[in-house]
């Protein structure tokens, strides 16, 4: 397979050219003999069309089994739809029946089977290939082979230790049925990338339907990206596809590959070209016929900086002899020339090497390639340096790379998250698990690490405060588990946190309040260091207000307007165990003492419950008591002798006195409070109006 058709145009070559038929075809020769209906699928293999050639031949098969010739077409052409396991299963038929007369398919057997993931099987069927009688004409298949075979152990060992990389399908407008490729992460949550503007199957001779490939833009809302929007013309086009597009950092100058619409394999070419913004207004393309290969194919593009910070263009050709796809690049000159068009050594392969781009932030340049052990049929890779200064070539791993395609890998500048195309179960396809390719989200998981000071409040210097015993608990609803703990310095301490998590920070310092605070390290945290100011209050002789509560005439019920109030009381509890509390109980001059006490005491021991029952203060802790009258607040009457609703409203009340274990170290607490007009009632008082 020329995995550059794969990268560049497959939604054309594997959605056009299948449906220019029906599976309704078969149905038009139901008695001919099996013989019409291979020659049917073999005319169809020829055209390309791969799906309704499969029909053909399966029919064949049920009729006539024993002929080798058919589940050797069927394999043949299932690969070509990338329908791995049917391959594999024709394949396998035909080499248990005769493996020296089709050696070919000895290998691409064993290539199925390590692209479903059969690492063992495939290494069996690879020695097998090798040890086979092979002509010259085989010589690329046997070096790809051994590549292949070492591949299959890599396998194992990436699969046994995955990366810390978090890979899943991208959600939302991105994605369609059929291919959906060459993503290119933008600033502010936004992707550029291609693919058609219908998620139908067409037949590109007779459709008049818009299948071209074209260049999309969309941007990330929540979870999922929407606002799918597609590039006018220019730079897309509505007589040949457009793809494979890279902008520069201003988003003013946009490099993208025209291909032709021919299927034919060996036909197929593309193209660079370079258009400019003006305002809202593209220009016309302009072919770069610098970096152009007049026999062959140019693509893949993507702006990236050298080791001087210059700017250069990556890029993929088929230009050098006897050589399938390498990667080169040339700089950009300041007025939009090029440089000499340099390969890549130290990267390329003997095979296909594609899809390059550069993370600048970790000066990394991923590709594909399957020249390089791998996983599957292209794995992604990374090398770090520039050009002409790279480091070694390591496989990217686990999850980033599966036994299936994996290519097209962009980072952010932030080197974080991006993307890559892959056609791993998961993906969205009407033609089987593995058959098309969509794009899926890549966030570069790193270590992540807390780091954080305790501040005095109220310290505009932010000096950090030395002595606190900081521990960290991770939060599982209402569980809590020890992490870690330091007692700090003056220089910031630092904790491991994992993403898509919540802790509890607590900083504890003699002479000082118990700090406690919740920090939720984000699923697509991009940052590796979280840098954090924890805030300490000092133990002061300050006054803390405590409110009173209050209460209708001749009542003893809590009210929820003072149910709210007394969290204040609450607060203080909770923040120090060793506190306890006095509930004292007081009402206003109506009544007997006798009744006025033992009214007074209810008052008290309905708060007492509320405290006990409902906010779980412990029993021991709240003490209640009854006055009666004896401690009016304000008199009862006016000094004129005459009742004052307002203040026997604010005698029946329960005021709160705090005990505290350490009085040394207690602050003051002083009484206040508001009375609602919903409990001035009673003798002489209306709701709102005074009587005359």
């Amino acid at each position: 397979m020329k995995y550059f058709l794969l990268a560049v145009l497959a939604p054309l070559i594997l959605f056009a050219s299948a449906q220019d038929g029906k599976v309704k075809n078969v149905e038009k020769y139901p008695n001919v003999k099996w013989r019409k209906k291979f020659r049917i699928a073999r005319a169809k293999v020829n055209e390309g069309s791969y799906y309704n050639a499969v029909q053909y031949l399966e029919d064949a098969y049920k009729s006539k089994p024993e002929k080798i010739e058919i589940p050797h077409l069927l394999g043949e052409s299932y690969r070509f739809l990338r329908d791995y396991k049917s391959a594999e299963k024709y394949y396998k038929l035909v080499v248990d029946k005769d493996a020296e007369a089709y050696v070919d398919d000895q290998y691409w057997l064993a290539q199925m089977q390590k692209m479903n993931g059969n690492y063992e099987g495939a290494k069996k069927t690879f020695n097998d290939y090798l040890k086979a009688k092979l002509g010259k004409k085989d010589n690329n298949f046997k070096a790809q082979a051994k590549v292949e075979l070492v591949g299959c152990d890599t396998a194992v060992a990436l699969t046994a230790a995955p990366t810390k990389v978090k890979v899943y399908r991208t959600e939302g407008a991105v994605n369609t049925t059929i291919n959906d490729y060459s993503p290119k992460p933008l600033a502010n949550n936004r992707v550029l990338f291609a693919s058609q503007k219908t998620d139908t199957a067409v037949n590109t001779s007779t459709s008049k339907a818009d299948y071209y490939v074209s260049l999309f833009t969309a941007e990330k809302a929540g979870n999922v990206y929407s606002n799918r929007q597609k590039l006018p013309i220019p730079p897309n086009s509505d007589t040949t596809n457009v793809g494979n597009g890279t902008l520069s950092l201003d988003e003013t100058v946009l490099v993208y590959t025209k291909c032709d619409n021919k299927t034919v394999e060996n036909e197929f070419s593309c193209r660079l070209y370079r258009s400019k913004k003006s305002g809202n207004t593209w220009g016309e393309g302009e072919e770069l016929t610098a970096l152009n290969f007049a026999g062959g194919t140019t693509t893949q593009p993507a702006f990236a900086v050298d080791g001087d910070g210059n700017t250069i263009l990556y890029f993929v050709s088929n230009r050098k002899a006897k050589k399938d796809l390498d990667i080169y690049y040339a700089k950009v000159n300041g007025d939009g020339t090029f440089g000499a068009v340099t390969a890549l050594d130290g990267i390329n392969t003997e095979f296909d090497d594609m899809t390059p781009s550069y993370d600048p932030k970790n000066k990394l340049l991923y590709f594909s390639s399957n020249g390089y052990p791998g996983l599957g049929g292209l794995d992604v890779f990374k090398s770090y340096g520039a050009p002409g200064k790279w480091g070694a070539v390591a496989n990217a791993g686990v999850p980033i790379n599966s036994s299936a395609d994996d290519f097209s890998m962009a980072i952010d500048q932030k080197g974080a998250k991006g993307f890559l195309v892959s056609n791993r179960p998961g993906t969205t396809s009407p033609l089987g698990q593995t058959c098309c390719d969509d794009i899926w989200t890549v966030i570069v998981q790193r270590d992540v690490f807390l780091k954080a000071i305790y501040v005095k409040r109220g310290d505009a210097t932010n000096t950090p405060v030395e002595g606190v015993d900081a521990s960290m608990y991770k939060v599982a609803g209402n569980n809590f588990e020890f992490v870690t703990n330091t007692v700090t310095t003056n220089a910031p301490f630092v904790f491991p946190v994992t993403r898509n998590t919540t802790y509890k920070i607590n900083g504890n310092k003699d002479g000082y309040w118990p700090a406690i605070d919740n920090i939720t390290i984000s699923e697509d945290e991009e940052r590796d260091t979280i840098e954090q100011i924890f805030y300490i209050d000092p133990i002061v002789k300050k006054k803390i207000r405590i409110p009173n509560v209050y209460f209708a005439f001749d009542k003893s019920n809590v009210i929820e307007f003072y149910q709210k109030e007394i969290d204040s009381v609450v607060l203080v509890l909770n923040a120090n165990p060793g506190y306890s509390v006095e509930v004292q109980g007081h009402t206003d001059s109506k009544g007997s003492d006798e009744y006025n006490e033992k009214l007074s005491k209810r008052r008290a021991d309905e708060v007492q419950k509320f405290l006990v029952k409902k906010k779980s203060i412990a029993a021991t802790r709240v003490v209640a008591k009854g006055f009666g009258e004896k401690q009016p607040a304000v008199p009862n009457e006016l000094p004129t002798g005459e009742d004052d609703p307002e203040g026997r409203a604010r005698n029946r009340r329960v005021e709160f006195k705090i005990v505290p274990d350490k009085p040394e170290d207690a602050p003051e607490f002083e009484n206040y409070g508001t009375v609602d007009p919903k409990v001035k009632t009673g003798p002489g008082f209306t709701y709102g109006v005074k009587k005359k």
